[in-house]
């Protein structure tokens, strides 16, 4: 049963075991931090080299200090820290930071040392941060705590920001103070051999005070427990997430072209996206989100309206807007007429609004008000002209309160500068996130339209379904039983069959005259394949037949396999005749990653999809909301639409293939890959018509 944390995150005595005031040492660094930053609690220093610390008295031992301490920050050589642990666990101390390093990061012998830290961290029930790491930070004005040897304390608001790499927290720490952004909650996890960022999710959660948590990891501890509370937390509160690093998944080759395709960083991205985490890639890109998010509004809808004293800039806007699939409104005659009424005739009255250079503090004010009732959301360009009409100090006053009147609708501000005035600063003061260029504004907005997207996709109703997995663990009990990894066709469709998936009419047949009786029950033309579970791809062994359209080039076609056969090898090998199907040809598989376990594929099939790469990924389940997003996301989404004479395939098929493939996956565990390839599309649903399935 996982502890509380609230004596960890907000502690009214901390001790500092290690603590010195000889400068530049670590533990003395923390004190000085606890001292600096206007800890309100009790501080106390444990070092038996000293009596007292920076004018604190020194206890000689943690055996030494008073009881009821509630957290115990080590900063102390490596080979102390296992006695130190036990001596704060007998002196019933529950929270821990351990700062100290070598640990699993430096040794075999270190890693050796961090499994009997993890015992003596179940053994006792103890809550431990690190070790390797840099510590905690809690810049809530009542609790005020720098349990690290970071240089930077944040200003303290609802963003919570949980970091695996201390040196990368302290980087990011800076940036987020240099751009305003209210980071109150600061927690360098290190090796995580007590804590992992799952159990931060789980306090935060019901955290009144976080209205937005950041991550950075470069792993996950446990994906499935991440799964699930991020999914929660992400129906009231963004979470964004900077990911580096690779997955773990294994290099071994595989028969299907899923595990051959699959990109641990294209799973990373299914993974997140379907939690419901708002990915970010690099540094700038997180501090674009964060202050987007940092107001805490949502748009209802993905319409904005762009408000400008610069003309060329308001162009920009909208083309980035059309670029990431923001909508920008023609505005309606009654708008135009309110806009007349105090911009002057030189002015664009479209969409973006375009006061020109002279607009003042009133005209922005009264011109936003306008734009955010034809719109969910506001972008503003504000840039001082020469000649200045009103102070940028009143013109952003006037942007703060037309925005403070419509607090349901995001409003975004663009001042064609890098430099941070006071206008900035009132802007910022207000919440208002604020960019220097207008494509920076844009993918803000971008962000907060997909944090919608997110929530709203929780609301989405899943169908209900039904599946028989005992029909399914019974063909899969049989072929083990004869020794077999490799499913024959037959067996194969009837495990897809016990999920709903449908597979096309198919025959077996040995002789002559039961393949012309196959051929006119199933309707020329027709095609034969070979059939062996130990034949991975049929085309390129040449052990596919199509467009057979006669008994006479039937008869042929069957010689030709089994020469196939015969020099191939393949012992019990069947010949399969199946009808042949019209539409767009795709690409369904399964494969299990070793970090987040079974993860589908879907794609542009047929021959040609090792050359295209057109293929998306989800993890294991996949709700239909899910399933639907994935293959909209690939590419070539638009070859499944109607066009020239083509009937738009019917997409959900399509969602309810790949759903009910996931939960296969789920249910089956002994099913390592399935490949399905191709599946034939078209405007009456979706069939498959090659099956691969490893055990």
């Amino acid at each position: 049963m996982r502890r509380g944390l609230a004596k960890l995150l907000a502690p009214r005595s901390v001790a500092v075991v290690g603590a010195s005031p000889k400068p530049g040492s670590v533990g003395g660094e923390i004190l000085r931090n606890l001292q600096r930053c206007g800890f309100p609690g009790t501080i106390l220093p444990v070092n038996p080299k000293y009596d007292r610390v920076d004018g604190l008295p020194c206890s000689s031992s943690v055996a030494d200090l008073p009881s009821g301490v509630d957290l115990a920050v080590l900063a102390i050589n490596r080979d102390l820290v296992l006695a130190g642990v036990e001596d704060c666990a007998r002196r019933g101390i529950r929270n821990l930071v351990v700062i100290t390093a070598g640990f699993k990061e430096s040794s075999s012998a270190g890693a050796e040392r961090e499994r009997a830290l993890r015992d003596l961290i179940e053994e006792n029930s103890l809550n431990v941060v690190g070790p390797n790491c840099m510590g905690i930070i809690n810049s809530t004005p009542s609790v005020r705590l720098n349990a690290s040897f970071s240089r930077w304390f944040p200003q303290g608001g609802g963003i919570a920001f949980v970091s695996q790499s201390g040196s990368l927290g302290e980087t990011l720490l800076e940036c987020f103070g240099d751009a305003d952004l209210g980071v109150s909650l600061f927690i360098n996890l290190g090796n995580r051999a007590g804590l992992s960022e799952n159990d931060f999710l789980a306090h935060l959660e019901s955290d009144p005070t976080c209205t937005a948590i950041f991550l950075y990891l470069e792993s996950f501890a446990d994906p499935i427990e991440f799964r699930r509370y991020v999914q929660r937390i992400s129906k009231d509160k963004p979470v964004v997430v900077l990911k580096a690093g690779r997955t773990e998944a294994g290099a071994a080759a595989v028969a299907s072209h899923t595990g051959s395709l699959a990109s641990p960083d294209a799973i990373v991205d299914a993974f997140l996206n379907q939690c419901g985490a708002l990915r970010v890639t690099t540094i700038q890109e997180t501090l674009t989100a964060l202050r987007a998010i940092e107001r805490g509004v949502l748009p209802r809808g993905n319409r904005v309206a762009i408000l400008t004293n610069a003309g060329g800039a308001g162009i920009i806007a909208a083309d980035a807007c059309e670029r990431m699939g923001i909508a920008v409104p023609a505005l309606g005659d009654a708008a135009k007429q309110k806009l007349a009424e105090f911009l002057p005739a030189e002015a664009g009255l479209g969409n973006p609004i375009d006061m020109i250079a002279t607009a003042g503090a009133s005209d922005y004010g009264r011109g936003l008000a306008v734009g955010l009732a034809e719109a969910d959301a506001a972008i503003v360009i504000f840039r001082p002209p020469l000649v200045l009409k009103d102070a940028p100090e009143t013109v952003a006053d006037h942007i703060v309160e037309a925005a403070t009147q419509v607090p349901d609708k995001p409003v975004l501000v663009c001042t064609l500068s890098e430099q941070s005035t006071p206008a900035v600063e009132r802007l910022r003061a207000a919440k208002l996130p604020v960019y220097a260029m207008p494509e920076t504004a844009v993918e803000a907005l971008a962000v907060l339209d997909r944090a919608r997207r997110i929530r709203e996709s929780w609301q989405a109703p899943e169908p209900p379904r039904s599946f028989d997995r005992l029909r399914a663990h019974e063909v899969l009990r049989r072929v083990l039983s004869e020794g077999r990894s490799g499913l024959f066709f037959d067996e194969g469709a009837e495990v897809l069959a016990a999920y709903g998936i449908p597979v096309c009419a198919f025959r077996y047949v040995e002789t002559p005259d039961e393949a012309t009786r196959a051929a006119r029950a199933l309707g020329y033309p027709i095609v034969a394949k070979v059939d062996s579970p130990s034949l991975s791809h049929r085309f390129e062994h040449g052990a596919v037949i199509t467009g057979i359209t006669s008994e006479l080039e039937l008869r042929a076609a069957i010689e030709r396999l089994r020469g196939v056969v015969s020099r191939s090898g393949l012992d019990g090998a069947r010949t399969l005749l199946q009808e042949t199907r019209r539409g767009r040809e795709l690409i369904y598989g399964i494969e299990r990653d070793r970090a987040f376990g079974p993860v589908a594929m879907f794609g542009l099939g047929g021959t040609l999809v090792e050359a295209l790469h057109d293929v998306a990924f989800a993890v294991a389940p996949v709700s239909s909301y899910q399933a639907a997003a994935t293959i909209r996301s690939i590419r070539s989404f638009r070859l499944l639409e109607a066009f020239r004479g083509e009937r738009a395939v019917a997409l959900s098929s399509l969602v309810d293939l790949l759903t009910a493939l996931s939960q296969l996956a789920v249910d089956l565990p002994e099913v390592s890959e399935v490949d399905l390839n191709p599946v034939i599309a078209n405007a009456d649903g979706a069939a498959v018509v090659d099956i691969l399935v490893r055990l």
